[in-house]
């Protein structure tokens, strides 16, 4: 055995490495049993389905793209106003001037009511007449394609010269004159039109024209969307130009209506003024104007004057006597307290101050304390005075009161003979105050009539200012729909949720052993070996042949001479192509030494095998022929016996005619040793299964085919059977499998189901381990961790070689 070709034997921890990568494997493929989402197993689905998930990514993105490119284009223009803060209808000057800036419930009251009135249908049935219904039929709607040639053509060359700074006041007056032009057609056209079908041109209208705030400020936008660019815009500046005009109309139609009243108002006063004037002439009433400009009668405001200065000389004479009584009863102690003297009122204040003083010391200290001696004889002092002040001032009361009272009777005798002459007055100024009251009213009538409408023509002019348009709409001629960009970012987001459902649908109703995890818990095996599939590798270019569906042989181990050319062989690994893909020659080498280990670990002997499967088509041929070649590899002498008399194919594998075989010794025509085909490959003979048989079943449970299963024991080391598959209820296998020392069997990954894989699987007792063919290695992610256990490095010394025993040095080459 040449250097290149030798094998590490496993010690008695590889295989449980092994499994352990298995292990790690299932754990990548299976779903967290406690139901927890395991992120390793979605990233596995999404590997081994990333084709579906791609393909429906990029159909349903490039559906979006063809259905972005035949939408009608939609395009959008905005126009930006400011709400300034709103003044009443009429309003004092004075409220003008002084009033403060409105809380923000206001502001928002203020510009809510105002997007409301832009929002209404009496300004959208004005934009309709004068905008959609008088359009021009030249100025239809555009593909996507010329509408985004269009906008770069407009953005690289500027501005058309409507749009141009050139504008002056003719060309605003030429505007206004062709908007009035426009709105008289629109409205012709509307009253021609089906009632039903106007509303609900004004209902798409207003669907499609959105009015908001900008954030909490006073900007208010006015955007509009349709098919059309040039009249997309126009649409939003005829919108601000119509509610301009509405708040122009609704001050000048109230400027009209006050200035009617206040003619007539007018013609009213004058005729109650010559009516009053008039009677008062006849009988001789003589009024003053007072401070406030209104008139009274000189009897009756000489009466007022005396009956006030009556009314307070008796309150005065009232108030003296109450003090004036306390003198007399002797009761100086309130006297501070009923009349105004500031001297006694200091004085009060310091005896009681003191008092307080006093008595806050005596709560701490002794009256022995210097400090309170002091205060006390302050006190003392106070007292004094505070007593000589009040009999000064008791003496000052009785003449004080003894004035008022002669002062009040002299008041009273005035008052009493005016009070004569005012009643004769009364009797002759009833008719004059009717006069006057009639006069009265209509001068205020006539004076808030004539303040309003100079106030009115003053909000005119402050509403005429009261919205100031920030920006204006432009044509925008890059259409805002279909986002085609978003659409294919949704679109591709869509059509990858659907793949990724595809795909975890079709794992889910999958029901195909596939892991080493699933063949553990449905068969309940060991799994000895996991063959990748080559085409999961790459595209294999071995000798001039490519893999058609055949099996796969060990390198440089066949004496080609002895081939058939008449035979096409199972394609073979050469030198170069073997240290490129070497696990999948170590995975095939593995088997051979698990099915070792698995005999050592179990106590017992195992040196004849049948390798079958659960139905055709699983790789059970291909296992045969490279077991049997990697255990002659490690130096036992191997005969492989092709028992499947149904559908040969060892022959073929291994390049030579299939004319003596097992069949031919079966049926008594020759003995097996002369059919034998010897040194295919170093330690490995082979006997092919011969001419067709008629009844496989009798041959094969014949006593020739025991003392054959004997005789090539005592002869080898190892017996290799390779058998039919179990189903459908075949009984070759399940007869062979009773003659030897145990069963394998084969399982292509992802083939067969696993029910009908685990009732073949019951139709045997000896199966001693599962091979798992064609494993995905793409959806393996710790495949190639075969390495880090040295089959990369074979032939080379280790320090773990050195601690082998001759037996097993013998065994590894």
């Amino acid at each position: 055995m040449t250097e290149e070709n030798k094998i590490q034997l496993f010690r008695s921890g590889v295989l449980s490495r092994v499994r352990k990568l298995s292990a790690t494997v299932v754990n990548s493929s299976s779903p967290n049993p406690d139901g927890d989402v395991d992120l390793n197993y979605l990233l596995k689905v999404l590997r081994e389905h990333y084709r579906t998930v791609l393909t429906s990514g990029i159909s349903v993105m490039l559906l979006a793209l063809l259905a972005s490119l035949f939408m009608t284009p939609v395009y959008r223009s905005q126009a930006t106003i400011e709400i300034k803060e709103a003044t009443p209808d009429i309003e004092s000057l004075d409220q003008l001037q002084n009033r403060s800036a409105a809380p923000n419930n206001v502001v928002v009251t203020e510009v809510e009511t105002e997007i409301g009135i832009l929002k209404s249908d009496t300004l959208a049935r004005q934009v309709i007449n004068q905008v959609l219904l008088a359009k021009s039929g030249d100025e239809g709607s555009s593909g996507i394609f010329s509408s985004i040639w269009h906008g770069f053509v407009r953005w690289y060359v500027g501005p058309d010269s409507d749009a141009s700074s050139g504008q002056g006041a003719s060309s605003s007056l030429q505007a206004a004159s062709a908007a009035a032009d426009a709105a008289s057609v629109g409205a012709s056209v509307a009253s021609e039109m089906d009632p039903k079908a106007y509303q609900r041109m004004v209902d798409r209208f207003e669907a499609s024209l959105k009015v908001s705030r900008v954030g909490s400020s006073r900007l208010v936008t006015i955007t509009y969307e349709g098919s059309d660019p040039r009249i997309v815009s126009r649409v939003v500046n005829a919108v601000v130009a119509n509610y301009l005009q509405l708040h122009e109309n609704a001050t000048e139609k109230f400027t009209r209506m006050l200035s009617k009243q206040v003619l007539e108002a007018k013609n009213e006063l004058e005729q109650s003024e010559q009516k009053m004037t008039h009677y008062a002439k006849q009988n001789g009433l003589l009024y003053l104007e007072t401070n406030t400009g209104t008139t009274q009668n000189i009897v009756s405001e000489r009466l007022r004057q005396l009956q006030d200065q009556l009314t307070q000389a008796q309150s005065d004479r009232y108030q003296k006597e109450s003090v004036y009584n306390l003198v007399q009863k002797g009761d100086y102690s309130s006297l501070p307290g009923v009349f105004d003297d500031k001297l006694l009122q200091t004085l009060t204040e310091k005896v009681a101050d003191l008092k307080t003083q006093y008595a806050q010391l005596s709560a701490t200290f002794t009256d022995s304390y210097p400090k309170v001696k002091e205060v006390k004889n302050q006190l003392k002092a106070a007292e004094q005075t505070l007593a000589r002040e009040r009999q000064r001032a008791a003496a000052s009361i009785t003449n004080d009161y003894l004035a008022a009272v002669r002062r009040e009777a002299l008041l009273a005798r005035a008052f009493q003979g005016q009070r004569n002459e005012a009643v004769s007055v009364a009797d002759r100024s009833t008719q004059y105050n009717i006069l006057k009251r009639n006069a009265d009213s209509d001068t205020a009538l006539y004076e808030n009539i004539l303040q309003k409408v100079k106030e009115a023509s003053l909000v005119a002019r402050i509403k005429s200012n009261n919205v100031n348009v920030v920006d204006r709409a432009m044509p925008q001629f890059l259409p805002v729909k279909p986002r085609i960009i978003f659409n294919l970012a949704l679109g591709l987001t869509l059509g990858l949720g659907l793949g990724v459902g595809i795909a975890f649908l079709r794992t889910h109703f999958d029901t195909t052993l596939k892991t080493v995890e699933e063949v553990d818990r449905f068969l309940g095996l060991p799994a000895l070996a996991m063959i990748p599939a080559v085409d999961s590798l790459a595209q294999l270019v071995v000798e001039g042949n490519h893999n058609n569906g055949h099996g796969l042989l060990l390198p440089d181990v066949l004496d080609t001479s002895q081939m058939s050319k008449a035979e096409t062989p199972w394609y073979r690994i050469d030198k170069q192509v073997q240290q490129k893909y070497s696990p999948l020659v170590e995975a095939f080498r593995t088997l051979g030494s698990s099915v070792m280990l698995e005999a050592a670990g179990r106590k017992r002997v195992l040196r004849s095998i049948v390798v079958t499967s659960s139905q055709p088509g699983e790789g059970k041929t291909t296992v045969s022929v490279n077991l049997a070649i990697a255990l002659a590899q490690q130096g036992s002498r191997v005969i492989l016996v092709d028992a499947d008399l149904r559908r040969p194919a060892v022959h073929r594998a291994l390049g030579f005619r299939n004319v003596r075989g097992l069949s031919g010794y079966l049926e008594g025509l020759c003995e097996w040793a002369p059919c034998v085909l010897p040194g295919l490959s170093p330690g490995l003979d082979t006997l092919s299964a011969g001419h067709a048989a008629k009844n496989p079943v009798a041959l094969l449970s014949s006593t020739r085919m025991r003392i054959l299963v004997s005789e090539m024991l005592e002869e080898y080391d190892y017996l290799i059977i390779d058998s039919p598959a179990l189903m459908p209820n075949l009984m070759d296998a399940r007869i062979l499998a009773g003659m030897v020392d145990g069963a394998l069997m084969v399982v292509r990954s992802g083939m067969a189901p696993r029910d009908y894989v685990i009732r073949a699987r019951k139709q045997l007792n000896n199966i001693v381990g599962v091979v798992l063919n064609s494993m995905d290695v793409r959806s393996m992610e710790d495949y190639y961790g075969y390495d880090s256990y040295g089959y990369g490095n074979a032939g080379k010394e280790t320090e773990e070689d050195s601690e082998r025993t001759p037996y097993e040095k013998r065994i590894a080459g």
